[in-house]
């Protein structure tokens, strides 16, 4: 069997990024990197980043493995030169033995990060070291059949790459909508009103010790601020729970429930979700709200598009508050005080209405999203099996 580190170096040598043969060149840190899809987010030159601390040197061509919390799944293929994080892998593929693309596919696959999160054990932050990473086992096929698995991965990939982009797009059909509907938030068209008079209880669970590993579909499990995090409600997000429910059992989450991040990072904290349909069995932390809107004054799907709104969302983040060494959280007293634009009731429901049937849509396209997910991973798995 062949070993990662038979065909691929790790770059070693460490530069200096204030220099100015360095400091224009883009820098690459595990953030610019899409988790599972290997996409590049955008990037900065170093200059621009500010950084100031040792870089690794990259080339066209390398393939860049985030060794920092591996479950993450951060791989890139570059086509541009650069310097990248500590934080990162740069690896130099021996063209000789396998190309660059193969390596890459092999690093996204199922197999690798079963192997990468298995060692990567570290009591705060998960890593994987380099020896770890170099001797991990891969088929490797001659060149050309390398290059004809990577083409059919290519074609599948972009299929999920589609699916994705559709997605995308209804997202910002529904902001679209809400523009249409209700206009600028900026305009003052609508009755301002203080949070705690639409939603006059907020409840939130507790956080008792979990396992690491998400819930069976018949035990307990306590949600994550991942369920919540993105707007949209994920239920698997969630932690097994094996203790006594006792009293928690009030904090169950139901269908119907309208869910509220209390504490997260700056960006992302009192993003709010729907839960239109839930398994039984989940419970909400500590860090999730789960609020009781007035129903006769407002709307669940036009209080969720509210709140999730890109003009809203400075006024809610600024609701939070906290150390610089802790997550910013948001009280319920500051909360109740926060002013909320109220159209009329039927209005609301209007726009309800047709959120619907985009999220009816969504709901099509993230099941073929899934299909194509399932059928890439057995291509995966095949191809790195020798079987394709």
């Amino acid at each position: 069997m062949t070993t990662l580190g038979d065909v691929c170096t790790v770059r070693s040598s460490l530069v200096d990024p204030t220099r100015p043969e360095f400091a224009h060149l883009p820098h690459i840190a595990p953030d610019s990197i899409e988790k599972g899809s290997g996409r590049l987010l955008g990037y900065r030159t170093a200059r621009e980043d500010g950084v100031t601390s040792g870089k690794y040197r990259f080339e066209a061509g390398d393939v860049l493995y985030s060794k920092i919390r591996p479950n993450l799944n951060k791989v890139a293929l570059v086509d541009l030169a650069g310097v990248c994080s500590a934080d990162m892998y740069a690896l130099d593929v021996d063209r000789n033995l396998a190309t660059p693309e193969y390596v890459a596919y092999v690093l996204r696959s199922q197999d690798f990060l079963d192997y990468a999160t298995s060692l990567s054990n570290r009591a705060n932050i998960p890593k994987l070291n380099r020896e770890q990473l170099l001797r991990y086992d891969l088929h490797l096929p001659p060149v050309s059949e390398q290059r004809r698995i990577a083409a059919i991965l290519d074609h599948a990939d972009a299929l999920r790459t589609k699916r994705r982009q559709v997605l995308t797009h209804l997202d910002a059909l529904t902001q679209s909508v809400f523009h249409d509907m209700f206009g600028s938030l900026r305009e003052g068209r609508w009755e301002m009103v203080p949070f705690g008079e639409l939603v006059p209880k907020v409840d939130n669970g507790t956080s008792p010790n979990c396992h690491a590993r998400p819930a069976e579909p018949d035990e307990w499990g306590v949600l994550k601020l991942g369920a919540v995090t993105y707007g949209r409600f994920q239920a698997g997000e969630n932690k097994a729970y094996s203790g006594h429910v006792g009293g928690m059992a009030s904090t169950e989450v139901h269908s119907g429930d309208v869910l509220m991040t209390r504490k997260n990072t700056r960006e992302l904290v009192g993003a709010v979700a729907l839960v239109d349909a839930v398994r039984p069995r989940l419970l909400l932390p500590d860090l999730i709200f789960r609020l009781h809107l007035d129903a006769d004054r407002l709307d669940r799907r036009y209080f969720q598009a509210l709140m999730m709104n890109p003009q809203k969302r400075p006024a809610v983040r600024d609701l939070s508050s906290g150390s610089a060494s802790s997550m910013p959280n948001i009280s319920k007293a500051r909360l109740a005080k926060l002013p909320l634009e109220v159209p009329p009731l039927s209005l609301q429901r209007k726009f309800a209405t047709r959120i619907e049937l985009i999220q009816d849509q969504r709901a099509r396209v993230e099941y073929a999203a899934s299909e194509d997910a399932h059928l890439f991973a057995s291509l995966q798995s095949r191809a790195f099996r020798g079987e394709l």
